[in-house]
């Protein structure tokens, strides 16, 4: 199995070209469509959204994409800000589990008639490193990184972040145990117990 970086230094053929923070799922499917991408050296906003196609190899801490930085910049962006009007209507969910999936849309409490806004493709999901996750009966962790099996690219598993039960070591979920995803949570079909009898995943990590 392969772990899908997440905090990971990208690379463009011809310079380096941000941090990754998210990675967009197709949760029918179950494979990553595209990574997130942020370089604050952008001329405009300061993230992009990259397709996995363009992605031409990983590891612990770098991704390595099969584009020059010209071409990066001129991807999606996947965070824009844009202003509303004060009466304007704002939906802020996004849930796996039903048939519509919406893009969330986060108020800048500075700012209240600004809005940020994820770009997802229509049905997928964006996942990104320290979001809850949720046992039946309370939560037990936060998301670390996505495991894919190399051969058919499905992903196969979510590795849950040091737990304050288990010490410092990941537990690997299976995607099949994931109930539904609203806001900033995943929720399990399982119970603490059943969370803690998972197999533990021990991985190098590079430091920031």
């Amino acid at each position: 199995m392969t772990d899908i970086p997440i905090s990971a230094k990208v690379e463009c053929t011809d310079g380096h070209c941000g941090k990754s923070t998210d990675v967009i799922i197709n949760p029918i499917k179950r494979k990553v469509t595209h990574f997130v991408v942020e370089d604050s050296s952008l001329p405009d906003y300061t993230t992009r959204l990259v397709p996995v196609e363009k992605v031409l190899s990983t590891s612990n801490d770098r991704i390595n994409l099969d584009c020059s930085r010209d071409e990066f910049i001129r991807m999606e962006p996947f965070i824009t800000t844009r202003y509303i009007e004060p009466t304007e209507s704002i939906e802020e969910e996004t849930y796996w589990g039903a048939d519509s999936y919406v893009a969330p849309l986060v108020i800048n409490d500075s700012a209240p008639n600004i809005i940020q806004e994820e770009h997802i493709p229509l049905g997928e999901l964006a996942v990104h490193r320290g979001m809850h996750v949720d046992a039946t009966d309370g939560r037990v962790g936060t998301v670390d990184e996505l495991v894919v099996d190399p051969e058919c690219e499905v992903i196969t598993h979510v590795l849950l972040r040091k737990g304050h039960l288990w010490g410092a070591e990941d537990i690997a979920v299976p995607i099949a145990a994931i109930d539904s995803i609203y806001e900033d949570t995943v929720f399990l079909t399982l119970d603490k117990k059943a969370v803690k009898g998972l197999p533990k995943v021990s991985l190098k990590r590079h430091t920031d």
